[in-house]
């Protein structure tokens, strides 16, 4: 095939070119399909009148023919002859082929190629498919995939250069521990890729501003010592980034000492997450044996960790826990009115870090003692969308009853409240009575919330005419189930579309949602029958569940009789089901983190590291096997399928 017929197979190019000469005509010979004339050499044609664009164009008489040249030196001539009798685009593809005039016509093939010219967003979304294919939990890629495959598109082209290298920046993520080829090219011990890292960003100070998101590898199980040189290293490399916004996977516990990676973090005021872990100090421990709260806490340690909230007007997520009796003084919470009568009621006092993020939307209070949190600060809380409190010693049913009644409280969107020890069911009630925004509610608790003596009861007892999502799992067994399951029949809840029950011991609350042929996972069918299975195990939970699906199978919910004549002729009988025909609750019994046994993510699935340090599922690159060059291409080092797990699942 020569070059002038390779050139032929692009016409969508001619009705650009002749749209201001003949475009109706043209387009309607275009339908006709007829076969063109190749040649190479000039078409000479009798024409009269001036000339448009290189085109001559002639028309010698109303009945007569037109005819077009576009002639060039160095162009090949495409002939098409059709006559102009017709009067009507109808009318031509039923004219007779037989020609009195010719057109030639040129076609330059585009200077670039067209997906150079695609918007950004196309590749963006390209990208985002791509991470969803090795990020997915089905998937056998891992992280060090993903960025070999990125690293790839970036040498096919320049265009796709300039996108991938924001999608490779903005989240870095280093997982596992560092391959023994590069300990001993670089002849470094540890934190090779790191300080490989460092080094890059700050040599190229154009990709330390595309940093978002750093995830480091956790190589210390919880009770060992992160050695300082490490934590200089990562202290480094969130300084080199301007625009940095979270440090994921690597959680040091902080005990009101100073270190480089806190100073580092407190410095980026586009921060938007931020996990602390309080740990235990030895001059507030010895200070703890000599005097109660407050005041445990010096001045110096006070102002330090105020300070660090103060240059974080981005900041949406806070996450304050203590596992090792950790100590934080009430108004280094919030600010609090003065006492004394001589300064202005009316005016807030004291440090109050919660006070000192504008942005703050997402809150989580975990594991304080109550002389750290308790009702008091509770009701000075900011306006929140998400507040989650856990393990509050300090946190008492009247306290929620009268938070619910704040105005910083309507705000909220979602609420968690994990073993909080709520004892009468009107807490609950009252919470969801004026909480008029709310959309998520979580109540976790090993006791069950009872009616008080002498308590009227109007049903339904608990209602929230905007609740969305429901998790409600009290493993002891009690009247909050049914009382729930009276509510949700008095029609309490109307758009309630998920309820996430656990521990249904009787099946009351999922014989109220829709009904489901199959509630276990394939991974349950081997624990079906074990009997040592904690109680609020989801695999436990989806066993029962299921158990009383296949017990509805085999009795006859109704049955259909077919007569003719008084005679029965067929009988078709339909076996029962477990749930409610015609309702729009979903009953779900899937975890927060896939894989889980428990359906509230927690601490342990974030701070642990269990993935990386003593995980079993690790990957070598083999997914990506089928190449011609063999191992070369697609083994790397082993790696640790990193999934992982975002501070929002905490609410």
């Amino acid at each position: 095939m020569d070059s002038s017929t390779k050139d032929l197979l692009h016409p969508g190019e001619a009705p650009s070119r002749l749209g201001q000469i003949w475009d109706p005509t043209f387009r309607a010979f275009r339908a006709q399909r007829l076969p063109l004339a190749l040649s190479k050499s000039s078409v000479s044609a009798n024409t009269m009148g001036g000339t448009t664009n290189g085109c001559h164009f002639s028309r010698p008489s109303a009945s007569a023919s037109y005819a077009i040249t576009a002639s060039s030196p160095t162009s090949f001539v495409t002939n098409r002859t059709y006559s102009s009798t017709p009067t009507s685009r109808s009318s031509l593809f039923s004219q007779n082929p037989n020609y009195s005039s010719q057109m030639r016509v040129r076609w330059k093939a585009p200077s670039r190629a067209n997906f150079q010219t695609l918007p950004p967003e196309i590749y963006d979304y390209i990208l985002q498919q791509l991470r969803g294919f090795h990020e997915d939990p089905r998937s056998q890629s891992c992280q060090t995939c993903y960025m070999r495959d990125l690293c790839s598109l970036s040498l096919t082209s320049r265009g796709w250069d300039k996108a991938v290298v924001k999608r490779l920046y903005d989240r870095v993520h280093i997982v596992g521990h560092d391959s023994k080829e590069n300990i001993k090219k670089y002849k470094m011990k540890s934190g090779v890729r790191l300080k490989l890292l460092r080094r890059t960003l700050r040599e190229r100070t154009f990709l330390a501003q595309y940093v978002r998101e750093l995830k480091v590898p956790r190589l210390q199980a919880d009770g060992d010592l992160i050695g300082k040189d490490t934590i200089n290293t990562i202290a480094s490399i969130v300084m080199a980034c301007p625009n940095f916004e979270r440090l994921v996977g690597f959680y040091p516990i902080y005990g009101h000492e100073f270190d480089r990676l806190t100073h580092a973090l407190s410095t980026r005021k586009k921060l938007k997450e931020q996990l602390w872990l309080i740990g235990e100090n030895a001059a507030i421990t010895r200070r703890s044996h000599r005097q109660l709260a407050p005041g445990l806490m010096d001045p110096e340690q006070k102002s330090s960790f105020v300070q660090y909230h103060s240059a974080w007007p981005s900041l949406t997520t806070l996450i304050l826990h203590s596992p090792n009796q950790g100590i934080l003084e009430k108004d280094i919470f919030v600010n609090v009115k003065p006492a004394s009568r001589s300064q202005d009621p009316r005016k807030l006092r004291g440090p109050g870090i919660l006070h000192r993020l504008p942005s703050l939307q997402h809150l989580c209070i975990s594991s304080f003692d109550m002389d750290d949190f308790d009702d008091f600060i509770l009701q000075r809380l900011p306006a929140l969308h998400s507040l989650r409190l856990q393990d509050l010693e300090g946190i008492t049913f009247w306290g929620l009853s009268e938070y619910s009644r704040t105005r910083n409280a309507f705000s909220l969107r979602n609420l968690a409240l994990v073993n909080v020890d709520i004892t009468y069911i009107s807490a609950i009630s009252n919470l969801l009575l004026h909480l008029k925004n709310l959309k998520r509610f979580t109540l976790v608790q090993d006791t069950s919330p009872e009616v008080a003596e002498g308590e009227i009861v109007i049903h339904p007892i608990i209602a929230n005419n905007q609740l969305e999502y429901l998790h409600w799992e009290i493993p002891v067994p009690g009247s909050a189930n049914i009382n729930l399951a009276d509510s949700i029949r008095a029609n309490g809840f109307p758009r309630l579309r998920t309820l996430r029950a656990p521990c249904d011991h009787d099946g009351l609350l999922q014989a109220l949602c829709k009904p489901r042929a199959q509630c276990e996972l394939p991974s349950d069918w081997s624990s079906r029958y074990l009997n040592d299975l904690p109680p609020n195990s989801l695999r436990a939970a989806r066993g029962a569940a299921q158990g009383r699906i296949e017990q509805a199978w085999t009795k006859v919910q109704f049955r259909v009789i077919v007569e003719e004549n008084s005679m029965a002729h067929q009988i078709f009988d339909f076996q029962g089901f477990t749930g409610a025909i015609g309702s729009k609750i979903t009953y779900s019994l899937e975890p927060d983190v896939p894989g889980s046994d428990t359906a509230l993510v927690d601490f342990d699935d974030v701070i642990s590291g269990r993935e990386e340090i003593g995980g079993k599922n690790f990957c070598k690159g083999g997914w990506n096997a089928n190449h011609t060059d063999g191992n070369k291409w697609w083994q790397h080092a082993e790696r640790p399928r990193y999934r992982p797990v975002e501070l929002a699942k905490f609410f």
